[in-house]
């Protein structure tokens, strides 16, 4: 937690979990941690696993925007006082570079 908020991790992780089924197939999974962001902001970090299929069909920022509001709408962040910040990468990529926080 962090210590300037009070959050309510289980209903988060409820939250998340429903965005990332109404999101499916196109996102196989949604992983969040929280911190200060670069201002010390109290914030929640998203980190988005794309299918390469659902990337390479559309426009990248058209899906960014797509999951990003989705998941705002159903954790929404406001009510905890966080910022949100997304990152992406596509299953192929993670294949190459393995990073543990995205697993």
């Amino acid at each position: 937690m962090i210590a300037s908020v009070r959050v309510n991790e289980a209903q988060i992780a409820a939250s998340v979990q429903r965005a990332q089924a109404a999101l499916a197939p196109d996102v196989v999974r949604i992983r969040y941690s929280f911190a200060d962001d670069w201002t010390g902001d109290p914030s929640i970090f998203f980190r988005v696993v794309l299918t390469d299929e659902a990337f390479h069909r559309g426009r990248p920022s058209e899906m960014a925007e797509r999951v990003s509001t989705t998941v705002r709408s159903e954790v929404d962040p406001d009510q905890f006082g966080l910022h949100s910040y997304f990152n992406y990468r596509i299953v192929s990529e993670l294949a190459e570079r393995p990073e543990p926080s995205w697993a």
